[in-house]
């Protein structure tokens, strides 16, 4: 996701995708976008990512079977936003 920087984009399918690394496991999603961009020369429209604020919001059944069920999300984009703390995070928000 970091790749598409902040361009729009309009999310068709949301699945699971965790990141493994030995035993540690991390939660992530793996999204579909309408778009396809053009990342180091390939064209991909699949994008994986354990942003936390990210999967968390897609951890959200309702939503997921939203999107998985035709009903389209975005356009959004993903950005970086600060916490009350003050520590970085990604976030997606509506592109309009």
């Amino acid at each position: 996701m970091a790749k598409i920087g902040d361009k729009a984009f309009t999310i068709t399918f949301i699945e699971d995708s965790d990141y493994t690394q030995g035993e540690l496991v991390t939660k992530g999603v793996k999204i579909t976008t309408k778009e396809t961009f053009e990342i180091e020369g390939n064209f991909v429209n699949k994008f994986h990512t354990t942003r936390v604020a990210i999967v968390k919001k897609f951890s959200n059944e309702k939503l997921r079977a939203d999107v998985n069920n035709g009903n389209s999300l975005g356009p959004v984009k993903c950005v970086s936003e600060k916490s009350a703390s003050g520590k970085s995070f990604y976030n997606l928000v509506d592109a309009l």
